[in-house]
């Protein structure tokens, strides 16, 4: 795709598709209480998870499958078996069949997550594609946000379920014709194993899904107990400064490489938590909430990094599906590691989020190191 002027249009459809993509994982984690009245006898927080079972285990071929076929085509289908598999959980049909429509709705939504940010920075030109990825780094907590916000509208389970259905469909009869041809790339059959380490091998590939692994492995888990050591003041505030860092990595990408804002983030924001450990608790409190926003910055450089790491729309789809299994490996780590740091109370939490994140800048130095050395 050769434009001359940013597609700012495409990319707000490009970016709702995420925001649905987050009401995926938020309409069941907002209807758990009605749910456990549908079904008394299961584990039905674990409908929640059914989702990222994909993202863990497939996330890389994920990538490799939007290369050989397209973006454009990947992303359209997605949105349809979203669509249908949605529709078919209105339903509530009994657990186990219950659970198999969510782990099949996982490996639509990990197409979705893995196409639309290719496509995104396909749709930016120049200096607007650090910003692109910046804004598409937000779709998460904005997706949460807005689901909070419009579920009771929709009434019960069915009504919510039936109406991210609705906008699934919605939404890929918009972009069906305006959705830009890409070309695919033709690849060498791998075995399963073999295609994650050529992906894993190569360091613009695997750089980008690293910074952003060592963001997921202690994020979720700040957000949920850092309140009961900080302040249940805290807990609303967090995800909103984060956010702020994370639209705001993509401004500052383009004035400076994404890797000088991860390397500057990992130690801004760690130095900053440890220092935390010796204040007061209110000024403890305000530290940690201003380095929330260091913290954010963190997955809006990292996506930045994709595009700017890798030219081809090929390529990029492939670091992004890098990014959304070492994501999702990082998210389900995030809540049992930070629940055992806590233990230890604030000064654990610091510990463990100064020593992962001084670890990830070293990687993501020395990566960038391996870059850098002629071939």
């Amino acid at each position: 795709m050769t434009e001359t002027k940013t597609q700012w249009a495409l990319i707000v459809l490009l970016y709702l598709s995420g925001l649905l993509a987050a009401w995926q994982f938020a309409k069941i984690a907002l209807s758990l209480a009605a749910l456990d009245q549908v079904y008394p006898d299961s584990p039905t927080a674990l409908l929640v998870s059914g989702v990222s079972v994909a993202g863990i285990v497939f996330g890389a071929t994920a990538g490799v499958i939007i290369a050989r076929f397209g973006p454009r085509r990947a992303l359209l289908v997605a949105l349809l078996a979203a669509a249908a598999l949605t529709a078919g959980q209105a339903a509530l049909p009994p657990y186990p069949l219950m659970m198999a429509l969510r782990v099949f709705e996982g490996a639509a939504h990990l197409v979705i997550v893995v196409a639309a940010p290719t496509l995104m920075a396909a749709s930016a030109v120049g200096r607007d594609v650090p910003v692109a990825m910046g804004l598409w780094g937000t779709f998460f907590g904005v997706g949460f946000a807005t689901a909070a916000l419009v579920f009771p509208v929709f009434g019960s389970v069915p009504g919510i379920l039936y109406a991210n259905a609705a906008g699934f469909l919605i939404l890929a009869a918009a972009l069906w014709p305006i959705l830009p041809r890409t070309g695919r790339e033709t690849s060498v059959r791998q075995s399963f194993l073999a295609r994650h380490i050529a992906i894993y091998r190569n360091p613009r590939l695997f750089a980008p899904a690293a910074a952003f692994f060592t963001h997921t492995i202690v994020f979720l888990g700040m957000l949920t107990f850092l309140p009961s050591v900080l302040g249940p003041w805290v807990g609303p505030i967090l995800p909103l400064v984060a956010l702020v860092g994370t639209f705001g990595a993509g401004i500052l990408a383009r004035y400076m490489p994404p890797r000088t804002i991860l390397l500057a983030a990992f130690l801004v924001s760690s130095v900053g938590m440890l220092l935390a450990i010796v204040l007061p608790e209110t000024a403890r409190a305000v530290t940690v909430l201003a380095m929330f926003g260091a913290v954010g910055l963190v997955p809006g450089a990292a996506l930045a990094a994709v595009p700017g790491l890798n030219e081809k729309t090929a390529d990029q789809a492939l670091a992004n599906g890098a990014i959304a299994q070492l994501g999702n490996v990082g998210t389900a780590t995030s809540v049992p590691l930070v629940a055992w740091a806590t233990t230890f109370g604030y000064p654990g939490i610091a510990t463990v989020y100064a020593g992962i994140s001084l670890s990830g800048l070293l990687a993501f130095w020395l990566i960038h190191r391996k870059i850098a050395e002629p071939a």
